[in-house]
């Protein structure tokens, strides 16, 4: 009996310590979850998911069994797990713009929505995003937003939120059609359609005139998005018929209307569009620029800057420069990926004695990583075989 006992006692406890690392959401209809928010006074939280959604189930492994984060969301949110292709998650998608996953909205305890963000999140940087929102330090009053999740949206707007596979978007034409046949185009329902779809020229210049409306009706994260959509046709357009008056007029307008470290946006910008046009003594131009604003910071980018060099530049300088930047980064995180970059760019520039040390570094990384480090074991070869 005594030793049965025990067995319970020992279940009992891991059954406590497993649910201290999980999310003890409130998976119930929209109205019930809006009372219980208002009831208990908590703001709630919306982890907006798929189920082909990669990244949803990364961060339900890595972030969402976090002991910090999971502490803060049952302790100060009604949290709930929603599929935006069922039910009312549809619903949801559509006013709140959801496009994106994972995505996670949040609303205060009378159900106003506050902020929402895209993207997976680590779970040092979600634990302050969450602590940020309920300090108010990052939420905001959208005016423009009823408290209804039934609005009355054109038909095509609704078929762009169907399940995976079964949306179907409009033409340009219906899109601007119903535009033309609205009395107030900052709100509701027009700005979902020209949130969420290309517009004519007008329609975009009528968004930047009145810009400051819609922050104050939409919010700022919905308006830097649409924003950032419009910025990012242009720059496409720029890049396929290599405009240079296209693209300083996309500088221009993150000068303007980017609200968010501006001067980085427009170092991302030339990166983008110099190498689209493959321009590789600009892009170096624009990297060292990105260098000299962000350091190695983001040790991830910097090796996606240097690889593109490495795959795409011939002129000596120009490597020697993204070698010296490859060893700080590895010398801060020897990680596999950084140590293969580095390593291929020293061979490159035949500093072979050192492109073999580092190869052989990158992939001992690799196998400590668990990662397939094919690539660099055939570089190795190629190394060795030089004399």
């Amino acid at each position: 009996m005594m030793k049965k006992l025990f067995f319970m006692l020992v279940a009992m406890t891991l059954t406590i310590f497993a649910k201290a690392d999980e999310v003890e959401y409130f998976n119930k209809p929209w109205s019930e979850v809006k009372a219980k928010a208002k009831n208990e006074s908590r703001m709630i939280f919306i982890d907006c998911y798929t189920d082909w959604c990669g990244w949803c189930k990364t961060m339900d492994k890595e972030t969402m069994t976090s002991p910090d984060v999971t502490k803060i969301l049952n302790e100060y949110f009604i949290p709930v797990k929603m599929d935006m292709e069922n039910g009312e998650g549809i619903k949801l998608a559509m006013k709140y713009h959801v496009t994106g996953f994972p995505s996670f909205l949040f609303f205060d305890p009378e159900g106003n929505y506050v902020y929402q963000i895209a993207g997976y999140q680590k779970p040092d940087e979600f634990k302050r995003l969450l602590k940020n929102v309920l300090s108010g330090a990052v939420t905001f009053r959208a005016t423009g937003i009823s408290n209804s999740i039934d609005e009355e949206y054109p038909d095509f707007y609704v078929k762009a939120f169907a399940g995976n596979g079964k949306r179907t978007f409009p033409k340009a034409e219906e899109v601007n059609n119903y535009l033309a046949n609205q009395n107030d185009l900052a709100s509701e329902v027009p700005w979902a359609v020209i949130a969420r779809f290309p517009v004519d020229e007008k329609y975009n210049n009528y968004f930047f005139e009145n810009i400051e409306v819609y922050r104050q009706n939409f919010g700022p994260v919905m308006v830097a998005d649409k924003v950032n959509a419009i910025l990012g046709n242009m720059l496409d357009d720029a890049i396929k018929t290599k405009n240079e008056a296209t693209f300083s007029k996309v500088l221009t307008l993150i000068d303007r209307f980017v609200k968010e470290e501006p001067a980085v946006a427009k170092i991302y910008t030339s990166l983008a569009y110099y190498k689209g046009i493959k321009n590789w003594e600009k892009y170096l131009e624009a990297a060292n620029m990105y260098i000299n604003v962000k350091g190695f910071s983001n040790a991830d980018y910097v090796n996606t800057i240097c690889w593109t060099l490495y795959e795409n530049s011939s002129d000596r300088n120009t490597l020697h420069i993204a070698n010296d930047w490859m060893k700080k980064v590895t010398d801060l995180e020897p990680k596999y990926a950084y140590l293969d970059t580095y390593a291929s760019l020293l061979f490159k520039v035949s500093r072979n004695s050192e492109a073999k040390e580092y190869a052989k570094l990158a992939i001992a990384a690799a196998k400590k990583e668990g990662t397939n480090a094919k690539a660099t074991e055939y570089l190795l070869k190629k190394i060795e075989a030089k004399k």
